[in-house]
């Protein structure tokens, strides 16, 4: 019965009280597009909810948490008197495709989109649509901008690849300056990016380089390779310079059966929620990775976990933190600008559970291609427990 209704009511309308709407009557009530990857259609035959009591796919819990988060959020808005109305849509309904969302008249005069993208092909719909109608469009949750130029109503709050392995190597230059640094690779094109851009932010380094060492291994690297290149006499410092997972696992994996050797891992942005890490064949090494999001343990993080649990009897993931500071953030933003977001995407006033710092993204002829959040913090965990946040 939860789930029938939470998905029956994905198409709404909230607007604020009548006492509210005398309170600030002189406002502009403002039109939100929420974007979440609901799949619907799987869940549902017309108003008849068809899964039973079947566990609910995977495709859909992502999209679902999201949509919980932006829930929430309303009622804050709702609570606080502010004066909008937002409107939830599929990404994922079969039987309307983005392009006849942007054309219909629940869409019309939108001031604000916040999208939970999950393809490429989204990535430039909703690019294009915020490109040629001036809308500016919050992605939420997709960290890639391929394409995306000239196009100054693009915000990518999902920091790009590019930021992360930048992050990394500023990361080091600060916490391992005098470390002799390994960096492991495997064959491939994007593991050969990464090494050229690392080579290429170390010739052009402000301040002290950075010592690197490489080291090429196979996917099935016999752990000699890889041991022998480590110091028993001092903590070693591992950057793991591959974005795929099961390489990074065995890496880690590795150097923790030999505890010998004192370690350090240093991942990729993959390696942000991936609970393999926390296993106790990966307990002697200490992970440190990069992610854009961190929604530490306060009282509204607590407040909105109590909420989720009484109302859907389970534990919020990330997802739903997200939704809810998207929206919140960004909607109070365009109340205090009077829908001026676009020119003010820069001010941090009421930021949630994460300090966005969004800059703009310049191309060859200096113009804005878009604005990205460049703000990371680097986790340390050591056996799944948090150590430290830098």
């Amino acid at each position: 019965m939860t789930f029938r209704l939470l998905f029956g009511c994905f198409l709404f309308t909230i607007f604020t009280s009548s006492t509210a709407f005398a309170q600030i009557d002189s406002l502009k009530t403002f039109k939100v597009a929420v974007f979440a990857p609901l799949y619907l259609e799987d869940a549902f035959d017309g108003d008849e909810y068809k899964l039973g009591k079947l566990s609910l796919p995977r495709n859909i819990l992502p999209g679902l948490e999201f949509y919980n988060g932006v829930m929430m959020a309303v009622d804050s808005l709702n609570q606080e008197g502010v004066s909008v109305e937002i409107s939830i849509f599929d990404t994922k309904n079969p039987y309307k495709r983005l392009e006849q969302v942007f054309t219909s008249a629940g869409f019309a005069n939108t001031n604000l989109i916040i999208a939970s993208i999950t393809s490429g092909s989204e990535l430039t719909a909703f690019a294009t649509l915020g490109a040629t109608r001036g809308i500016p469009v919050i992605s939420a949750s997709y960290p890639n901008t391929t394409g995306v130029t000239n196009n100054p109503n693009f915000v990518l709050l999902n920091s790009a690849f590019q930021t992360h392995v930048e992050g990394v190597f500023k990361y080091l230059q600060k916490y391992h300056p005098t470390d002799d640094i390994l960096f492991v690779k495997r064959k491939g094109a994007v593991e050969d990016y990464i090494r050229n851009t690392f080579t290429q932010l170390n010739k052009t380094a402000v301040g002290v380089p950075v010592r690197m060492r490489w080291l090429e291994l196979s996917d099935s690297f016999p752990a000699r390779q890889l041991i022998s290149k480590l110091d028993s006499m001092t903590n070693n410092v591992v950057v793991v310079a591959s974005p795929l997972e099961k390489f990074g696992l065995r890496v880690v994996r590795t150097m923790s059966a030999n505890e010998a050797y004192r370690t350090t891992a240093v991942g990729m942005p993959t390696w942000d929620g991936m609970k393999e890490l926390g296993n106790p064949d990966c307990r002697f090494v200490d992970i440190v990775y990069s992610t854009p999001f961190f929604f530490n343990q306060n009282q509204l993080t607590q407040h909105i976990a109590r909420t989720y649990k009484s109302k859907y009897k389970s534990r919020p993931s990330d997802m739903v933190y997200r939704g809810f500071e998207a929206v919140y953030h960004f909607t109070k933003l365009l109340q205090k600008h009077q829908g001026q977001l676009s020119s003010n995407l820069t001010d941090k006033s009421f930021s949630v559970f994460n300090e966005y710092d969004i800059q703009p993204v310049k191309g060859r002829t200096d113009s804005i291609d878009y604005y990205e959040n460049k703000k990371l913090y680097f986790i340390k965990k050591q056996e799944g427990n948090l150590k430290g946040v830098y």
